[in-house]
């Protein structure tokens, strides 16, 4: 029986300490192990099942939720975050983890702990959306954990020039679409979830774009601060971060 989401119900603290013990516990498990074969197919696996995610749920979502192609493509900072790294796995370039790690844990922490959810477990909706969310957090914590990617200021500069680049272009998109075809609202940019969230603390859309600008400069050097403190002490992994 589908019930009505609840912020911090019994269903959504279950879910975000499920989540989080995973996401922690399965990557030290797998670096104590120590064994190279398992952390490579377990890191390969993970790429593929987060790439493959992103591809079929638009599809899901238009043939069982009646949604229009335009509403559900790939475009949020979370989809953007789990294809980048789903990228990464596969490519080991670098910047596709850059991106992944600061999208992934800036905007996908918001999204896990304040969703856009209209019903609670055990609605499709719902797991396929921590599913993916989840899946993407393990995979950003395995990395750190389970292989030794290095992170500077340059990558914080980067990722932010990144998203300052892909602003303007995510807001003309959602005036095109919604012009044309369907609303869209990727990144919230054109209107507030109808959801409670952290957004709701800001003007409205878009006079929020300034504040959400500066929070993310915040964000995304305190997410980076512990890579500096193991820079310093020639020590790169993502322990801390636990």
């Amino acid at each position: 029986m589908t019930t009505q989401f609840v912020l911090f119900g019994y269903h959504h603290l279950a879910t975000i300490f499920t989540i989080g013990t995973i996401s922690i516990l399965f990557p030290i498990f797998i670096r104590f192990i120590n064994i190279k074969i398992v952390t490579k197919s377990i890191f390969l696996l993970i790429g593929f099942i987060l790439i493959s995610h992103e591809i079929i749920k638009p599809f899901y979502r238009v043939i069982f939720y009646d949604h229009s192609i335009f509403e559900v493509l790939p475009l949020h900072i979370c989809h953007i975050a789990a294809i980048s790294m789903g990228l990464y796995v596969f490519t080991k370039i670098k910047f596709f983890f850059e991106v992944g790690y600061f999208f992934g844990l800036s905007g996908n922490f918001l999204a896990i702990i304040t969703p856009d959810l209209d019903f609670s477990f055990p609605d499709a909706e719902y797991i396929t959306y921590y599913f993916g969310h989840g899946l993407l957090l393990l995979a950003v914590i395995y990395a750190c954990v389970c292989t030794n990617v290095q992170l500077t200021w340059w990558s914080v500069l980067r990722v932010l020039l990144f998203a300052v680049c892909l602003l303007p272009l995510i807001y003309g998109l959602n005036i095109y679409i919604s012009e044309f075809f369907n609303d869209a609202n990727y990144w919230y940019l054109m209107i507030t979830p109808a959801a409670n969230t952290l957004l709701d603390i800001f003007p409205s859309p878009p006079m929020h774009i300034p504040y959400l600008a500066m929070i993310t400069v915040i964000i995304f050097t305190l997410i980076y601060l512990p890579f500096k403190y193991l820079n310093k002490n020639k020590q790169l992994t993502c322990f801390i971060i636990l």
